[in-house]
C-alpha cells in the first residue's frame, strides 16, 4: 500500500498515476488492483480480502443515503463529497458487519483450542473476550458488550446482520437494537429480526434513544411474563460511576431505579430554584450539582459530615509555588491542575481568582488529604519495596496511586487488586516496580492461559523502545509493559504519563526564551 500511496500522490490531472521509471500512466484503481490480486496469503484470508473490496464497491456505488452515488457526481462538486461521507459510512457498517461475524468465529476457535488443550469445560473460551479486546485496541469490557451483541446477530438476528451488510441500517442503530435485547430470550430476538426483515423502513432516521425505546417496547410485548423478572434483574446492576473531565472536573453518572432517579432530580432542583431565590448567582443546573454534593458529605445540617481520605499525588514545587502550569493527580481521578489542590486545601473554590474584598461561604473542608511527593524531573514516585509475597498496605498505595487505573492496555477501570508483572513463580518480585494495578477482571483472566508481559526500556513515545530481557531494577518501573495474550494479540501499557516530561521540558523552554533578555542570538 505504501507504493500506491506515493502513485496516489503524484496523480495527474486526468487521475493517472505514472509508473515507476517510466511508461505509460496507470490507473490508480488498477494498480491497487493488481497489487491486491498478488497477494500471497491462504485462500481463506483472500476470501476476506475479496470481501472487504466488495464491501468498498458496494457502499460507493449503491449509496442509500444520498440521490447520486460516487461514479454518479461531478469531481469537486458538494454532490461528490456527500456521496463520499456517505459512502464511508455504509462500508463502515458493512465492515461492523464482517467485525462481528469474525467476532464470534475468533471465540468459537479459542474455545475449540481451549477444548483440544485439555482445559475444563467452564474455562473454554472464557479468555476470548480479553484477547479480542486487545487485538481491537478497546477496553475489555466494551469487548464483552460487543461480543455478546455480534453472536446475538450472528445467531439470532440473521436480518439485523445483512441490513447492517447493505448499509441499510447504522453501526450505532445495529449496535443499539442488539445491546437492547440483552435480557430477551433467542425465541423474542428472533421475533424483533423478523420484523425488522419485513419492515426495514421502520428504522430510518430514528435516533439511538427512539430506537432503544422501541426495542424496548416490543419486549415487553413480546415477554410481559417475564417483565418483573426483568425489573428485579436490572435493578441488581444498579451503580454510580465516575468519568474525569478537564480542568479539575468529572461527570458522575448513577444508575437508578426511575421512580427513586426521578424523585431525586425534582428534589435537587427544588434546592437548587430555593438557593436562587435567596440570592445564589450560579445557574439553577450548577447549583442542583452542590445540593447533590451537600446532600452526600454533609447529610446533617449540624453534623461533622463523613472524613474523607483522598490520595493526593503532588511535587513540592507545585503544592508551594504559584505555578499554574504544574499537574497532580487525584486518587481515582488521575491528573487536574495542581491550583485545584492549593485551592481547595486553603478553603477556596477551585478556579477562584482572589479579590482582595472576596470572601469564601462554602463550608470548612472536612477531608484528609495524604500527600507523596514526586520528583520534578521524572514524575515517579518514591519507591518502595517487600520481601513478603503480598503487597503490603502501603506499596499497594502506592502502585494504585501511580497507575490510576486497570493497566491492561485499553482498560481504564478503577483498580481493585495489585498484581505481579512477572509472577512470584516466575522470579517476580514483590516490588513498586513489579507491581501493577490491574482491575478484578482483568486479573483474573490474566492467569487464564499464557499471557505474558515483557518490560520495555526507552521512552514509550519513542520507536527506540525496546523488550529487555533482564528483570527491573525493584526501584525503577520499566517504561512500559508489552502484553502479549495466548493466541498472539499484542498491547503496550505505559507506566508514567506520555509526553509529561517533554512537555516540561518544552514549556520551561519556551519560558526560557518569552523572558525579556533571553532572546537566541
Amino acid at each position: 500500500m505504501d507504493e500506491f500511496r506515493s502513485a496516489h500522490s503524484r496523480r495527474t490531472g486526468d487521475g493517472e498515476a505514472p509508473r515507476p521509471g517510466g511508461g505509460a500512466p496507470q490507473d490508480a484503481l488498477t494498480a491497487v488492483a493488481e497489487r491486491l490480486a498478488g497477494v500471497e496469503a491462504s485462500d481463506s484470508a483472500r476470501l476476506l480480502l475479496a470481501e472487504v473490496t466488495a464491501a468498498v464497491v458496494t457502499a460507493f456505488t449503491t449509496t442509500s443515503s444520498v440521490r447520486d452515488p460516487l461514479p454518479d457526481t461531478a469531481p469537486d462538486s458538494p454532490a461528490e463529497g456527500l456521496a463520499v461521507v456517505a459512502g464511508i459510512d455504509h462500508l463502515s457498517a458493512a465492515l461492523s458487519a464482517l467485525d462481528a461475524r469474525w467476532q464470534v468465529a475468533t471465540q468459537q476457535r479459542i474455545h475449540h483450542t481451549d477444548r483440544e488443550a485439555g482445559v475444563p469445560a467452564r474455562s473454554q473460551g472464557k479468555g476470548a473476550a480479553q484477547e479480542i479486546a486487545l487485538a481491537r485496541r478497546i477496553s475489555p469490557a466494551a469487548s464483552s458488550f460487543s461480543l455478546a451483541a455480534a453472536r446475538r446477530m450472528v445467531r439470532s438476528m440473521p436480518e439485523l446482520l445483512d441490513a447492517l451488510q447493505t448499509g441499510a441500517v447504522t453501526t450505532l442503530q445495529a449496535q443499539t437494537v442488539a445491546r437492547s435485547l440483552d435480557a430477551a430470550s433467542p425465541e423474542t430476538c428472533g421475533e424483533v429480526d423478523r420484523m425488522i426483515g419485513e419492515h426495514p423502513e421502520a428504522l430510518h432516521g430514528k435516533s439511538r434513544g427512539r430506537l432503544r425505546s422501541d426495542v424496548q417496547q416490543l419486549i415487553q410485548h413480546l415477554e410481559p411474563d417475564t417483565s418483573r423478572a426483568r425489573a428485579e434483574r436490572a435493578a441488581r446492576a444498579r451503580h454510580v460511576t465516575m468519568t474525569p473531565l478537564a480542568d479539575g472536573m468529572a461527570r458522575v453518572s448513577a444508575v437508578l431505579r426511575a421512580i427513586e432517579a426521578t424523585a431525586m432530580m425534582k428534589t435537587l432542583h427544588t434546592r437548587a430554584e430555593a438557593a436562587r431565590a435567596a440570592g445564589a448567582k450560579d445557574s439553577v443546573p450548577a447549583l442542583e450539582a452542590d445540593a447533590l454534593v451537600d446532600a452526600v458529605l454533609h447529610p446533617t445540617e449540624h453534623g461533622a459530615g463523613p472524613s474523607l481520605d483522598v490520595g493526593i499525588v503532588i511535587t513540592d514545587t507545585a503544592l508551594l509555588d504559584r505555578d499554574d502550569g504544574q499537574s497532580a493527580k487525584l486518587e481515582g481521578y488521575g491528573a487536574l491542575p495542581a491550583h485545584i489542590v492549593t485551592d481547595t486545601l486553603l478553603g477556596r473554590p477551585p478556579g477562584h481568582l482572589p479579590r482582595p474584598e472576596d470572601t469564601h461561604p462554602d463550608r470548612e473542608v472536612a477531608a484528609v488529604f495524604r500527600r507523596l511527593y514526586t520528583c520534578p524531573s521524572s514524575g515517579q514516585l518514591v519507591a518502595m519495596e517487600s520481601h513478603a509475597r503480598a503487597f503490603t498496605t502501603g506499596l499497594a498505595r502506592m502502585i494504585r496511586w501511580r497507575d490510576e487505573t486497570c493497566r491492561t492496555p485499553w482498560c481504564n477501570a478503577r483498580i481493585r487488586h495489585t498484581d505481579h508483572a512477572t509472577p512470584v513463580h516466575a522470579g517476580g518480585a514483590t516490588s513498586y516496580a513489579n507491581g501493577q494495578g490491574l482491575c478484578a477482571r482483568c486479573n483474573y483472566l490474566k492467569e487464564h492461559g499464557l499471557w505474558t508481559l515483557a518490560p520495555l526500556t526507552g521512552d514509550p513515545a519513542s520507536e527506540a523502545t525496546t523488550n529487555s530481557d533482564e528483570t527491573p531494577p525493584s526501584t525503577t518501573p520499566p517504561a512500559a509493559w508489552r502484553w502479549t495474550s495466548p493466541h498472539g494479540a499484542r498491547g503496550t501499557s505505559t507506566t508514567p504519563p506520555l509526553f509529561t516530561n517533554r512537555a516540561r521540558h518544552r514549556r520551561t523552554t519556551r519560558h526560557h526564551h518569552d523572558t525579556p533578555g533571553n532572546d537566541p542570538p
